[in-house]
């Protein structure tokens, strides 16, 4: 395998090596193919370093003075603004005691050295590809928590404005025979306190309820069959509708399609008729 230098791969890298050498045989490498790069020669000093702009990665030797990788590793866990940067050790040491730990201190890889370009590029984009992952799923998570609270606010909007309006507001939804596809019924999704008083109910229990047929058959029989057309045919509805429960009332209707059902506003014009 052999990297190709047109690649143009694109990250902000922070090369860690007390050894000016291997910092430029690093950075070479990684200039090449696109990656934007810095390199500090001590641990504080890439501690500093990733403060003032964050990296995408860090590729960390293990042996050198005031700090070794593993401190600066652990320092880089220990600080919250650092803590998910992911780190690469590049190291001599090859004993399974110093790979391990490294990844007890927070690495996530281990590159031998000398290592082969091919497999410093093959584990760098590995690392890098997880990380652009994880920002896409936070991101998304992200997205879904501000709809979620949208639509919370929305609902609570919109109960705010049926519970104050003095109109009936109801939204139902058709209830069809699977076979031939008549509509039998309409099934409540949302009912305002108004319409629930219609129909001597608590709103709670009448969403999802199948109680229009019935009620409508109480005040005004042909309601429902013209209820019926405005759904298959597209076809607003107005109407002045009468009913007596007790007393004497008149009211002004108005409905709409929505979907596979309608909306419906019933305003009391009592006042007009009598």
């Amino acid at each position: 395998m052999s990297y190709n230098p047109s690649l143009n791969l694109s990250a902000n890298i922070l090369l860690v090596d007390d050894l000016p050498e291997n910092l430029q045989l690093l950075s070479d490498l990684l200039l090449t193919l696109g990656y934007s790069v810095r390199s500090v020669t001590s641990g504080r000093m890439a501690l500093k370093t990733a403060k003032v702009k964050r990296p995408d990665i860090v590729l960390l030797d293990i042996k050198m003075p005031e700090m070794d990788g593993y401190q600066v590793c652990q320092a880089f866990k220990a600080d919250e603004e650092l803590r998910d940067i992911p780190i690469i050790f590049v190291s001599a040491l090859d004993d399974v005691f110093d790979k391990v730990k490294a990844f007890w201190s927070g690495g996530v890889d281990f590159i031998n050295k000398p290592f082969h370009s091919e497999e410093v590029v093959v584990r760098l984009e590995n690392q890098l590809t997880i990380q652009r992952q994880k920002r896409s799923l936070q991101d998304e998570v992200t997205r879904r928590k501000e709809t979620e609270e949208m639509l919370y606010q929305s609902r609570a909007l919109i109960t705010s404005v049926l519970n104050s309006v003095s109109d009936g507001i109801a939204a139902v939804q058709s209830v069809r025979k699977p076979e031939t596809g008549e509509i039998t019924d309409f099934r409540c999704l949302v009912v305002n306190p108004v319409i629930a008083k219609m129909f001597s109910r608590n709103r709670e229990d009448l969403i999802g309820q199948l109680v229009v047929r019935r009620f409508l058959n109480r005040v005004q029989p042909d309601l429902f069959a013209k209820f019926v057309n405005l759904v298959d045919e597209g076809e607003d509805l107005e109407e002045e509708v009468y009913h007596n429960s007790g007393q004497e009332i008149w009211y002004q209707i108005n409905a709409v399609k929505l979907g596979d059902g309608f909306t419906v506003t019933l305003r009391d014009i009592t006042h007009k008729k009598i």
